[in-house]
């Protein structure tokens, strides 16, 4: 009588290398092919334990195992096609997700080892492979085949289904979390839970429909089939959930192919990247409860901004049928995009996104009104409006739903412009009916008048808020040794900040150009200490003004004379330039920046500040200290600010938005 059949492996090293080493990169998509195995043997219980200690990984089931020959057989055969010698259905009738008997072999692309303990009627069999020994038993040997070591003790509480350990883990396990595989897990099956008889859990937590852990954050929700379970899951939908199968019904039946499952949005797109880094920006496709292909979004090339708050998950059975050909690519991570079925389904779904994009516009526009509307300030505003003015400007405020935008004070700031922008908007309707008015209506016209200096008020008093805050942001983030460096080019460019009455002129840019040419060659003409004292220097034109900024090194002391020599310089060079442009009766004033004030300023019985005031007036100039800049700059606005709020009708509006705390969804 022979003994036992001998336990022998037969696979090439590129089988090894592609369907096992580099089949998969991450620990969730491995232990997914092993659950996959347990479903397949009829397991109603899988355990996942993750012991970061002893760096290993065991998953065991409860299904029906194997004997020695079924260990021979389908586990060390690679290619064991299970359907065709084991049939369509298993014996509690699940349909089989394994199709070529190759998804046992990723074990290899986390675990250097894996150790196998599986039982039927008594029969025990345990065995341990190595993936380098595998390697070098089968390289440059002309063999194609392996031998496991056969194991002799057997776990004492094993007592039905199969076990595997994995060890010497490639990947790391320090940051994997319970929950974290838990979500990874459970976004690649549709069929773990009661309602199939099928219980996984991690480390003794069992993992349920609920782990995918998005169902929280979808706003809008297309359902295709029964996804009534999958609706209740969705706490925060803004509207019911629309169930879309009546219209892909004759489109479905025309290609022979069946569809459930759902498409959906969530209300901002940083609600798609999940706590482990995940882009759940995507959807996926499923054939036999098992995830086969993680996106195919890209496919669609969905450019529009919708595209970027979608998420899904598409069942299409007659993906994967026994007697039609095999539709997934050899890497098992996606489907063959040539084939007929795949194609007639990406057409069905191409056309449901384009109706969903039209749906999802429509209902954020309404929406977002509907959340404007509940800051009181801003529904009394829309409740003066009337009609299609009305009409016109929910639809208006409602756009910035549309808008790609996850920060709730962007979105504020972009309601208060939208209410400036609508009002501007107004303002132009009203104009436009201008020349049907009679003369004696000029009354109305006045009213418009009135209207838009209303308009003006309102702007600026926006642009002296945001001017405060600028200031104080300086304030706060300066330090005194790098001022002059950090607000240099920043004066140039905003004059407000040394005279609130201060605004570019435009059309000046020639002029600009010629007199800051000439400032840059003074300077380069400079030597000593005159030229280490200098941070730099700037010419602006403002409101029938030219203005000469000179700024000082802040630990630099210019005597007064020196100082004023150098700016009649300045002055007297940029005249003789200016004489030549249409600005040339504009006054200069100049500007000399210092952090400290010139020597003769603390002589209290000789110049004193008054003296240096006089003396540098006469060549038009005066000294602001960079600590009293941004400290005078405010208090101007402020002081402005506090009558403007008087008068600006829309300013309690904007003040509200930005007050404005949502209520929190139940």
């Amino acid at each position: 009588m022979s003994g036992p059949r001998e336990l022998v492996m037969t696979i090439s090293l590129n089988a090894l290398e592609h369907l096992g080493i580099n089949l998969y990169s991450n620990i969730p998509a491995v232990l997914s092919e092993i659950v996959a195995n347990a479903w397949d043997a009829d397991a109603e219980t899988v355990t996942v334990t993750i012991d970061k200690a002893a760096e290993t990984i065991t998953i065991e089931d409860d299904g029906t195992g194997m004997d020695r020959d079924g260990v021979i057989d389908r586990f060390l055969t690679v290619g064991f096609k299970r359907r065709d010698k084991l049939g369509s259905k298993t014996a509690k009738g699940r349909s089989p997700m394994g199709r070529k008997g190759i998804g046992k072999l990723s074990i290899f692309s986390i675990a250097q080892v894996a150790e196998v303990f599986t039982i039927v009627d008594g029969q025990k069999t345990a065995f341990r492979m190595d993936r380098d020994v595998i390697r070098k038993a089968i390289a440059g040997t002309g063999q194609n085949s392996y031998k496991p070591d056969e194991l002799t003790d057997w776990p004492k509480d094993l007592k039905a289904g199969t076990r595997i350990v994995l060890s010497k883990i490639s990947k790391s396990l320090s940051g994997m979390t319970v929950e974290g595989l838990k979500r990874r897990v459970a976004r690649r099956f549709a069929v773990i839970g009661p309602k199939n008889g099928f219980s996984v859990t991690v480390n003794g937590s069992a993992i349920g429909p609920e782990d995918r852990a998005y169902h929280h954050a979808l706003q809008y929700l297309w359902t295709y089939g029964d996804q009534k379970d999958f609706a209740k899951l969705c706490k925060n939908l803004d509207r019911p959930a629309d169930d879309r199968s009546a219209a892909v019904k004759a489109a479905l039946a025309k290609a022979g192919l069946s569809l459930t499952g759902w498409i959906g949005t969530v209300s901002k797109p940083d609600q798609l990247k999940d706590e482990d880094g995940d882009n759940l920006n995507r959807l996926a496709v499923f054939m036999r409860g098992k995830m086969a292909q993680e996106d195919i979004l890209d496919e669609f090339g969905q450019k529009e901004i919708y595209a970027d708050y979608l998420i899904g998950e598409l069942h299409c059975e007659q993906l994967d049928l026994d007697d039609e050909g095999d539709i997934a690519t050899s890497s098992r991570q996606s489907l063959k995009q040539d084939d007929p079925r795949f194609e007639a389904l990406r057409a069905i779904v191409l056309a449901e996104l384009r109706n969903i994009a039209g749906r999802w516009s429509e209902w954020r526009r309404s929406d977002g009104a509907k959340v404007a509307a509940t800051v009181p300030a801003v529904s009394d505003w829309l409740g003066q409006l009337k009609g299609d003015t009305k009409k016109k400007a929910e639809r208006w405020i409602g756009r910035l739903n549309t808008i790609r935008s996850n920060d709730e004070g962007d979105r504020k700031e972009l309601l208060k412009a939208s209410i400036l922008a609508f009002e501007s908007y107004r303002r132009k309707e009203e104009l436009d009916r201008l020349d049907g008015l009679k003369d004696e209506s000029i009354e109305h016209v006045l009213e418009i008048f009135k209207n838009i200096d209303d308009l003006e008020l309102s702007y600026y008093g926006q642009i002296v808020k945001l001017r405060i805050g600028v200031i104080r942001t300086l304030q706060d983030k300066l330090k005194k040794n790098d001022k002059e460096l950090v607000l240099r080019d920043y004066i140039f460019d905003h004059l407000w900040l040394l005279d609130p009455a201060w605004e570019r002129a435009k059309g000046s840019e020639h002029a600009e150009t010629l007199v800051q040419k000439f400032l840059n060659d003074n300077t380069a003409k400079l030597t000593g200490k005159a030229k280490t004292g200098r941070i730099d220097i700037g010419y602006r034109t403002t409101g029938g003004k030219h203005v000469i900024v000179e700024l000082k090194r802040a630990s630099v002391a210019t005597p007064v004379d020196e100082l004023a020599r150098q700016i009649r310089t300045y002055r007297d060079g940029a005249k003789k330039i200016l004489e030549k442009t249409t600005y040339k009766n504009w006054p200069i004033e100049i500007i000399c920046l210092l952090g400290k004030p010139p020597p003769e300023w603390s002589d209290a019985s000789g110049t004193g500040p008054t003296g240096v005031a006089e003396t540098l007036k006469t060549v038009d100039a005066r000294i602001v200290f960079y600590d009293e800049l941004l400290t005078n700059a405010e208090s101007a606005y402020a002081d402005y600010l506090e009558e403007h709020i008087k008068v600006d009708k829309l300013w309690g509006v904007f003040e509200a938005i930005d007050d404005f705390t949502p209520p929190a969804k139940p």
